[in-house]
C-alpha cells in the first residue's frame, strides 16, 4: 500500500517511515499540512492511508484533515497525537474512515491498525 505519512517532526516521520517500509509499504513523506496536500492532490487515486499529525504549526491537522476530505471524502486517515484522546475532539463530518493512534506509539500498534485498515479497505475497480 501506498502511505503518506505527514508530520512536521522530522524524527517521527522517519520512525513511521522505517515501521511501513518493514512492513512492506511504500512510504511517502511531507513535513507539513500543506506539502501533504499538495501530494494528496496529485496522488490520491494510488494512496491507500494518509498518517496525519494532529498538532502542526502552519496548517493544523484538523484544517488538513478537512482538505484531504475535499479532494478524497473516503481516504482512510490515521490521526495521531499525544493530546487527542478520542473522535469526541473532532466534528462528525471529520471522523468518517479516521482512526486515532496515541502517541507515542508502539511499532506494533502502528502496523496493526494499517493492516486493520488494509483488510477493510473495498477494492477499488478500473
Amino acid at each position: 500500500m501506498r502511505i503518506l505519512v505527514i508530520d512536521d517532526e522530522e524524527m517521527i516521520r522517519a520512525l513511521a517511515r522505517k515501521i511501513l517500509q518493514r512492513d512492506g509499504h511504500e512510504v511517502l513523506l511531507a513535513d507539513s499540512g500543506q506539502s501533504g496536500l499538495a501530494i494528496v492532490s496529485r496522488e490520491h487515486e494510488s494512496l491507500g492511508l494518509v498518517l496525519l499529525d494532529f498538532n502542526m504549526h502552519e496548517l493544523s491537522g484538523v484544517e488538513t484533515l478537512r482538505r484531504i476530505r475535499q479532494v478524497s471524502p473516503t481516504m482512510p486517515c490515521i490521526i495521531s497525537s499525544g493530546q487527542i484522546a478520542d473522535q469526541n475532539d473532532l466534528s462528525d463530518d471529520l471522523t468518517e474512515h479516521l482512526r486515532f493512534l496515541q502517541k507515542p506509539y508502539r511499532a506494533n500498534t502502528l502496523s496493526e491498525m494499517v493492516r486493520s485498515i488494509a483488510a477493510g479497505r473495498q477494492p477499488t475497480t478500473a
